[in-house]
Order: structure tokens, then C-alpha cells, then sequence
């Protein structure tokens, strides 16, 4: 990481002029997923604790053993880690207008990251968390790293990352925290209201003639409202997990640049990582999608960024909704049905429980995290997760097996003494990029769009510096907006936005003819005060730098110059570069002043 910032601020210091071969592409060249593991060397975070969940400091080097695929590996490097408080690094004063989203925090054990999520939690469990993580908060250890994180319709970022308690009590007494009902969720009332339906229907056939034929059958009212519902459960699911899946690919993204080992809390009512046979229906696998390749590209991303995650259910100690004072009213049915719809509800809640608690303990183990579930004590789940998270052993190897060949290789990692409990993330895919990026598929839309949100973090898998100011002279009242927003209203600034991009961030390629090429999309969205999208500029280049030009592009970076109009008045800025042919990306939000805007 230190290199990076010498070669940033030492290298692009200079100025924001120096031209390049650069010109748009004709060709819409979408990008394809890049997995971004890599089998040459394998880092491996380990969590020791004892029979009392504590964790275990003072193992040496020669008490672990590392196995992958059943092979014993060698262990190059080894490090015990105690929690050692983050460093940071004291930028260069910047002129004014420029702006960087180089990350100043470069050392530290670990961070902590609490997701809250909303779109797989019910509004009440939402209420029960918001209570515990206040409780925590307010006795929180000192210097203590937590972000907060939010996922509802999309990720939000909450907080950025702080060791300031009360900044965090802000953060969690916003409006963004308060219970938001999910709309991918089926409440309580709807699943009655179906169950209701279902008795309904079931009561007024009860007598129908028997014996009907299988034509007759097929189209059984019954039936077929069994299976619309089936589906509709089935979207709602494959959206809540495509949702999910692409938070945790974000959050991987933001947290890559974070040095250390990162906890990653996740508060959730429901854990959708695979869609489960329905036993109910007459085809059990009807509806089913195959979300393999995602969780795939998922889990490489988790696993690049060496983060660990924590699933804790939200809803506390476990009880029986069929038992509960606001379930409904028995005596308004006759008794058969009472009692079938009550093993039908508790049935169901208990698949729901059993699947989402699966998937939690595959998470957590995969990832090297612990999940907890079945208590009210989340706040006490919490101390536990930063105190074991930031002690815990690395171990680096170099593995024998050293074929790309994209399948998985399993890690199992032994103490050659003591009985004691082991974490840590039990595998991961060799991927060879090339293979990986002829077999994915291609993405449909904007792979930057994404990650240019107003509440999103900065990104910083590329590194840029950016100009921001108004242009001068500005252009006539009459002139034709830039931007794809050309019906601006009011009177608006036209600003000038000059990146200078470290060109050893970008993948570029050496051609016969001795030029490096690579491509790269940029990306302005400009938001006001709200969020509210005001306007936005997007563009792709193809990338030509001859080999007499690259020391030169090297020292001062890849120049890109954009325009966008933004009506006078404060507004916010989001910046991006993504590197089309390694899908990284660097983002920077930057504030805009009504008082600039209208010198």
C-alpha cells in the first residue's frame, strides 16, 4: 500500500496536462466478471479459542500444520496478531479543488463492519437489533474500528469507519435505521391471509365428488394457487439473494484497500443463499435458479479481501409464531382445520429456521466467521465477534498443486497440540483468468452505474487524483447542456473534472506493436442534498500508450478530462474509473459549494 501512495502523490504531484493516445471506443465492449483469487500464494487468517470461546495468543509457527486438498504445505510467512491499533498516513497538503481517494488508513489488525439488514429482516426483529447495537455502542472499547453499513433496496453506507462512539450513536439514531418493511419479504399477515385463502378453498371442496381424473386434478383450484404462489415465493427469493449477493460483491470492493482483516456483522432476519426444494408442490423443484456462479464470484471476492463474516440472527430467542397472542384466531375455525394449520405454520417455521441456520454456518465457516443464532444477547455477540476478530494467526503458503485450473481446493489447518477451536475459511477456487473470463457471462448493464451511489464508500482498487472546478469562461445561457439530464432547470455551472489515473492500477496489455492497451469506462453523477440524481456523464476509451510515452504516463498518470453541468446549488459529486479489462474500480464523492459554483 505505501508504494501506491509514493507512486500517487510523488508521481502524479506534478500536473494534469500531460496528453496521451486515448480515444473512445465504437465498439460496446461490456466487460465480463474477473475472479480476483489467485492460487500463487494463499493467505489464511486463522481464530484460535479455548473450551471458553477465548481467544488463544502465543502459538508459534511450527504449532500449526496446513493441509490443502489432503497435501501438507509448507508455511512461508506467519504472523500472530493482537489487536494492534490502526496507523495512518498523513496526506500531502492538496491545492485547492483536488481530491483523492487514496485510503489513509494503512495498518491495523482489523476492522469491524456491521451490516443491517433490512431487505431479509421483518420490521419487529429490525426494532430488536436497532436496541442491542445501541447497547453496545455506548460501552464500546476504546479504539475500537466499526463502519455501518445498510441494506434495503441497495447498500448504504451508514458510517465510514471510526473509533468516535458517539459519532456511531449518530449514525445509529438516523433515519435510515429506523424499521423499514422489506418489499422482496412477505410479511406475517400475508402469509395468513394466503393460509386463510388455502382453508378457504379446501373447505368448500371438501365436498366435491371423489375419484377425479388426473385432467380434472391439474386444474384443482387448490393446486393451482399452491403453485402461483410457488412462484411468486421463488421470485421474491431470486431477487433477495441476487440483491445480497451483489451488496456483499460491493462491500468486498470497498473493504479490498482496507488493510487487516475484516469482521463483517451481518444482523439479518434470513440468510438466502440457495433456494430449497418445496416439498408441498407436486414438481419440487419448480422454480429453482442455480446461483452457483455468483456465490462462486462472491466467495472469491470475500476471500481477496480477507474478510470474515459473522451471521447473527435478528430475531433473538426462537419461538413458535403459531403460538404467539397476535396469530390467528383459532375459534373462528373449526377445529380440523386449527390444528392442520397449525402444524403447517410451525412446519414452515421450521424449514425457514433450519435453512436460513444452514446457510449461516456455511457462511461463517467458509469464511473463517462464527454465526450465532437462537439468543437475545446480540450486543454480547457483538463484543465477542471484535474481541476473537482481532486476534487471530495469518499464515501465508505457497501451494504445491499449481495448475489454474478454476477448481476448488480445500485448506484444513491442524495445532499439532492442544485441544482448542479453529476459524478459518476452508477453501478457495483456482481460477485461471483467462478460462474464467471466457465462461462467465457477460453483464448486461453498466458495470459502474452500480457502485456510483450517493451513499456508497469510495473505492480505491484504482487510484486517481481529480481536479474539480468550474470551467472558464463558462458557456452561454443557450448553449446545449452536457449530460444525459438536458433538461436542467434553473441556472446551472458547467465544471471541468480532470483525473490523473496511476496507470499501474489498470491492466494493460503489451501488443506487437510495442503500444499498451487496456480500456477503461468514467463515469460523473452529480446529486443534490436529497440524493436526488441530478445529472450524469458516462463514457468508454480505449487505451494506446506507446512504449516511448510509458515512463512518462507513469510519473504523472493517465490524463482524462470530463464536463458536467449542475444546477447552482450545493450538490455532491461522485467521480469513478472502472478498468474494463480487470473489473477494479476507484470512486471518489466530492462536495460541491453553492458559493463556488456561482463565483
Amino acid at each position: 500500500m505505501f508504494p501506491r501512495c509514493m507512486v500517487l502523490f510523488l508521481a502524479l504531484g506534478v500536473s494534469l496536462a500531460l496528453p496521451i493516445q486515448s480515444h473512445s471506443s465504437q465498439e460496446d465492449k461490456t466487460p465480463i466478471p474477473t475472479l480476483k483469487t489467485r492460487a500463487r500464494l494463499v493467505l489464511v487468517d486463522v481464530v484460535v479459542t479455548d473450551s471458553k470461546g477465548e481467544p488463544v495468543s502465543g502459538l508459534k509457527k511450527e504449532d500449526f500444520e496446513v493441509s490443502e486438498d489432503g497435501k501438507t504445505q509448507t508455511l512461508f510467512g506467519f504472523e500472530e496478531h493482537k489487536g494492534a491499533p490502526p496507523k495512518q498516513i498523513k496526506l500531502p497538503p492538496m491545492p485547492p479543488g483536488v481530491y483523492t481517494n487514496f485510503p489513509v488508513m494503512q495498518a491495523a489488525d482489523s476492522v469491524n463492519i456491521v451490516l443491517l439488514d433490512a431487505l431479509n429482516t421483518p420490521s419487529s426483529n429490525q426494532t430488536f437489533v436497532h436496541s442491542q447495537m445501541l447497547k453496545y455502542v455506548k460501552g464500546i472499547p476504546p479504539n475500537t474500528r466499526v463502519g455501518i453499513f445498510t441494506l434495503a433496496s441497495r447498500l448504504r453506507m451508514l458510517q465510514p469507519i471510526t473509533t468516535d462512539s458517539s459519532v456511531l450513536l449518530a449514525a445509529l439514531n438516523n433515519d435510515q435505521t429506523t424499521p423499514h418493511p422489506s418489499p422482496l419479504l412477505p410479511s406475517t399477515v400475508e402469509k395468513d391471509s394466503y393460509q386463510r385463502y388455502i382453508e378457504f378453498k379446501a373447505e368448500n371442496a371438501a365436498g366435491s365428488p371423489q375419484g377425479q381424473n388426473m385432467a380434472l386434478a391439474s386444474v384443482d383450484p387448490i393446486n393451482a394457487a399452491k403453485a402461483f404462489q410457488a412462484d411468486v415465493d421463488a421470485f421474491l427469493t431470486e431477487s433477495r439473494i441476487t440483491m445480497t449477493l451483489e451488496a456483499l460483491q460491493q462491500l468486498a470492493r470497498y473493504l479490498s484497500d482496507v488493510p487487516g482483516r475484516k469482521n463483517v456483522i451481518w444482523f439479518s432476519g434470513s440468510f438466502p443463499t440457495a433456494i430449497i426444494p418445496n416439498p408441498d408442490l407436486k414438481d419440487s423443484f419448480s422454480g429453482m435458479v442455480d446461483f452457483q456462479e455468483e456465490i462462486r464470484k462472491t466467495s472469491d471476492m470475500l476471500a481477496a479481501s480477507q474478510i470474515a463474516l459473522y451471521p447473527i440472527a435478528a430475531e433473538g430467542l426462537i419461538s413458535e409464531t403459531a403460538f404467539q397472542a397476535n396469530n390467528q384466531e383459532i375459534s373462528q375455525r373449526r377445529g380440523s382445520l386449527a390444528m392442520q394449520s397449525t402444524i403447517q405454520q410451525m412446519n414452515n417455521d421450521f424449514e425457514d429456521r433450519d435453512s436460513s441456520h444452514v446457510g449461516m454456518e456455511e457462511m461463517a465457516r467458509d469464511t473463517g466467521g462464527k454465526a450465532f443464532y437462537n439468543t437475545n444477547g446480540l450486543s454480547d455477540a457483538l463484543t465477542r465477534v471484535v474481541n476473537n476478530g482481532s486476534r487471530y494467526y495469518s499464515l501465508t503458503y505457497s501451494p504445491t498443486n499449481a495448475a489454474m485450473d478454476g477448481k476448488f481446493r480445500r485448506i484444513q489447518v491442524k495445532l499439532l497440540s492442544g485441544k482448542y477451536s479453529l476459524a478459518y475459511r476452508r477453501g478457495y477456487y483456482a481460477d485461471d483468468l483467462v478460462t474464467a473470463q471466457a465462461a462467465a457471462p457477460k453483464q448486461s448493464s453498466e458495470p459502474l452505474l452500480q457502485l456510483m451511489g450517493r451513499n456508497l464508500p469510495d473505492y480505491s482498487q484504482v487510484l486517481f487524483k481529480v481536479l474539480v472546478k468550474p470551467i472558464n469562461p463558462q458557456p452561454a445561457p443557450d448553449a446545449p447542456h452536457v449530460g444525459s439530464n438536458t433538461e436542467i432547470k434553473g441556472p446551472f455551472t458547467r465544471y471541468g473534472v480532470d483525473f490523473a489515473v496511476a496507470i499501474d492500477d489498470l491492466k494493460l496489455e503489451q501488443s506487437a506493436d510495442s503500444l499498451r492497451n487496456g480500456a477503461i469506462e468514467v463515469m460523473l453523477v452529480a446529486y443534490d442534498t436529497e440524493g436526488k440524481p441530478l445529472n450524469l456523464v458516462v463514457g468508454r476509451s480505449e487505451i494506446r500508450i506507446p512504449a516511448k510515452d510509458y515512463a512518462s504516463v507513469q510519473r504523472s498518470g493517465l490524463q482524462i478530462h470530463k464536463e458536467i453541468d449542475i444546477p447552482n446549488a450545493n450538490a455532491f459529486l461522485r467521480t469513478g474509473i472502472y478498468d474494463l479489462k480487470s473489473n477494479n474500480v476507484g470512486t471518489l464523492g466530492v462536495p460541491l459549494s453553492a458559493n463556488i459554483a456561482a463565483k
